[in-house]
């Protein structure tokens, strides 16, 4: 576990590090697309490396799927900070979101079949304040190497703690002593497909999108509006920071699992996210009512996170990679999706009071999805 949520605070980290770095990259590279060259090719390889990954990662092994992804990872992240123009740039970080990608879903199966039952929880717990705080740490730590060193070695240390986690994994992480079902890899990607069609699934899947959808939104929104109000810009990252203790909420999953069940405990999660957010455009007028509010919608979204991983696994359990390839899948397209919150109607307060209303919708789908996997008696 300690190995498996360092790798993943590293991998996260390369998808977060391109919001500080944009400023020093365009004042060497140029301005002309700095952003697509940074993040939308990485975002959207990430994306659907998850519904690649999870299968393949089902047809050959945990492992195997895990160290050859940690090693192309290492190498493409060594590679952006050589990169000599912008267009080599974009290319690489595709490549390296595509590396990245393998990671979340094989890991996430890896444990679900490793761990027994009263465990997995806590340990997707602990996997999802790794994947949460790395938004917030991978930021300030890009920003801080970048004004010391430059911004090449933000990519130049992130390879070389990528290549000792690599060896790390390589030690400790055995093959699951699993007897799969033997089919053919496209067969499995049939699979994928049919399973993402059921009912229970489409259902799943439109509550799932709300989870990182509305956290994004939320900071995408909060920002604007606190510089509105006079805050510098060292103050408004101290109010964003103040959400960081909130995502170990994610370590409480199993222990709410283990006395209300999984369903129940995403719900709760999608009420305290709606009441943070409700709270938020209530007291939107105060900053210190904002960052309170925004603590708990964290703590929701901290709930949210490791419970919706155990649904998605359990909804697909042999073919666990199956369920962790469209978890993940969603939730990035939901994180995708999030910063379109600024045309939601009503301003900040009428925006957050939008979003409240999507998360109790959301689960509301959920408990619906869950219903239906119930099996008959």
């Amino acid at each position: 576990m300690p190995v498996l949520v360092t790798a993943a605070l590293a991998v996260l980290i390369q998808l977060y590090v391109s919001i500080p770095l944009q400023g020093p990259v365009a004042a060497e590279l140029g301005s002309g697309g700095v952003t697509g060259a940074l993040a939308a090719g990485y975002s959207l390889c990430y994306a659907l490396g998850f519904l690649v990954y999870g299968p393949l990662s089902d047809h050959v092994g945990r492992r195997r799927v895990l160290v050859l992804g940690l090693v192309a990872l290492t190498v493409a992240t060594l590679g952006v900070g050589f990169a000599p123009s912008m267009s080599v740039l974009g290319l690489l970080r595709a490549v390296q979101g595509a590396a990245a990608a393998t990671f979340a879903p094989t890991a996430l199966a890896y444990l679900g079949e490793s761990l027994p039952p009263r465990r997995r929880a806590a340990a997707f717990g602990a996997m999802s304040v790794a994947f949460l705080t790395a938004g917030i740490i991978g930021q300030i730590a890009a920003t801080a190497v970048a004004a010391i060193a430059g911004w090449r070695w933000v990519f130049f240390l992130g390879s070389i703690v990528l290549a000792a986690l690599t060896a790390a994994v390589i030690s400790v992480v055995d093959e699951p002593d699993l007897d799969r079902p033997r089919q053919p890899l496209l067969g499995r990607y049939a699979g994928l497909i049919r399973f993402a069609l059921r009912p229970n699934s489409l259902l799943l899947a439109l509550g799932h999108l709300m989870v990182l959808g509305g956290f994004v939104g939320l900071y995408t929104l909060l920002g604007p509006h606190l510089a509105g109000q006079g805050l510098s810009t060292t103050q408004i990252t101290l109010v964003r920071a103040a959400g960081l203790p909130a995502m170990f909420c994610s370590l409480a999953a199993g222990p709410l699992a283990a006395r209300f069940g999984i369903a129940r405990s995403a719900i709760l999660g999608f009420l305290i996210a709606s009441a943070g957010l409700a709270a938020g455009a209530a007291l939107s007028a105060s900053v210190v009512g904002s960052a309170a509010a925004s603590v708990v919608f964290v703590g929701g979204v901290g709930i949210l996170v490791p419970t919706m991983i155990t649904l998605w696994g359990e909804a697909t359990q042999p073919a666990r990679g199956v369920g962790m390839a469209l978890n993940g899948f969603v939730l990035f397209l939901g994180a995708s999706l999030g910063p379109y919150a600024t045309a939601l109607p009503g301003g900040y307060a009428g925006s957050l009071a939008v979003l409240a209303a999507l998360y109790l919708v959301a689960g509301l789908l959920v408990q619906f999805a869950a219903r239906l996997s119930r099996p008959r008696r």
